[in-house]
């Protein structure tokens, strides 16, 4: 019975010090542990007392409890929700837009220690997030991702922008992907990563030091110039400088050669200062989705709305009048918080381009307007019809919650 009891003694000891540095337990863990380690104490201070089998069996039953508390208190802090902050101080909330401003990036930073890092002008959402999952919906821009992998390799992260979807179990990449052409870029710098989707046959294994682009614009259509990754628009006048001194003296507008090398707030602003009403009635289709683009992300919505109504009456029926119906969506749904007149847009860009790089997130959009705009069973409706089309796409979750109501 003395070995036993100092092989109790051992044990409750060892047990003690584990409980003392647990600090994550809930209430009912922390209560059951005081209760165990007042036990444990006194029963070190009679250790020359002989234990009845009635009090061993009750000292064993607390020790079992407690055991039973810890075991949980640790599936608990590892299954615990995972939060994330946007900049430096914002909580950040799922299913909200993240946007960063002009001229700076904006870090997302998650408890259980991944990291991403939106450039200026990018846009996200965060669809879903778990202990080892998480599902990252880009919108538009250049991102860079760290992902931390778990020991237990359970990490299941995957991001989402238009048609493309990147499987990730842990690793360090960077993409860009812009919604007007569906133009796609990625590059590892760690681990590897699966990207499907867009107009690719068959999954492609991007890893280390490897990078892809891709780009489901229609043929006809040219992409409209976009910085690289890893690209930066100098601000020195060079000869291969787009704002150089040879071709400002071609008589280019300051607004046009901005927007062509991709700096829009600058853009912006010279065309405010050389009549915004003039310019939209001069500037090409794509020229006006670039400065809507502009004054969206670092102006007024009125401006985007402006040069948005001007695209779509002077060159109605074109891909690009079908995007600013889209984008018109947008503002009113994120900005103005308008869901009937967002669904009414984001029914127009379906009319107009049912085929359209836009489509699938259209469909999605137009579920979520009619869902918030108090129209239940129109929202019930595009739920279904979107999980008959898309049934693993980035709002099949969100028409799942909607059906199961």
């Amino acid at each position: 019975m003395e070995r036993t009891d100092a092989n109790l003694e051992s044990l409750g000891r060892r047990v003690r010090e584990a409980l003392a540095a647990e600090d994550s337990a809930g209430d009912m863990v922390r209560r059951g542990r005081a209760v165990f380690l007042e036990e444990v104490s006194r029963r070190n201070a009679v250790t020359t007392e002989r234990r009845s089998p009635r009090r061993l069996g009750r000292w064993l039953s607390l020790f079992f409890a407690a055991s039973v508390g810890a075991c949980a208190a640790g599936v608990w802090f590892w299954m615990r929700p995972v939060t994330f902050q946007v900049g430096e101080a914002r909580p950040g909330q799922l299913g909200d837009v993240v946007e960063s401003p002009a001229g700076v990036a904006t870090p997302l930073r998650f408890s259980e220690g991944s990291q991403l890092l939106l450039h200026e002008g990018g846009r996200l959402r965060v669809l879903t997030l778990e202990s080892t999952t998480a599902r990252i919906l880009v919108e538009d821009g250049v991102l860079d991702a760290n992902i931390v992998h778990r020991k237990d390799g359970k990490t299941r992260w995957s991001f989402e922008a238009g048609p493309y979807r990147v499987a990730v179990t842990g690793t360090r990449f960077q993409m860009a992907y812009y919604a007007a052409d569906q133009s796609f870029s990625l590059s590892t710098e760690e681990g590897q990563v699966v990207v499907s989707g867009g107009c690719q046959k068959s999954p492609k294994v991007v890893s280390v030091g490897e990078r892809i682009d891709l780009s489901c614009a229609p043929t006809e259509v040219p992409a409209w110039p976009r910085p690289l990754l890893d690209e930066r628009p100098s601000s020195n006048a060079t000869a291969d400088n787009p704002l150089s001194p040879t071709r400002a003296a071609r008589g280019e507008p300051l607004w046009r050669e901005l927007l062509a090398s991709g700096r829009l707030s600058e853009a912006l602003h010279a065309a405010e200062r050389g009549n915004f009403q003039r310019v939209c009635q001069i500037a090409t289709a794509r020229e006006l989705l670039a400065l809507a683009d502009a004054a969206r992300l670092f102006g007024p919505s009125s401006r985007a709305v402006a040069a948005l109504r001007v695209l779509r009456q002077r060159f109605p029926g074109s891909m690009e009048s079908g995007t600013a119906a889209f984008t018109l969506g947008r503002i009113a749904f994120e900005r103005e918080h308008a869901y009937d007149e967002a669904g009414r847009w984001f029914g127009t860009y379906l009319r107009e381009q049912p085929t359209g790089p836009l489509m699938g997130d259209s469909f999605g959009r137009l579920m979520e307007a009619r869902l918030r705009s108090g129209d239940s069973a129109g929202a019930r409706t595009q739920a279904q019809q979107y999980l008959h089309r898309f049934p693993e796409g980035p709002y099949a979750a969100e028409a799942r919650g909607i059906l199961s109501r």
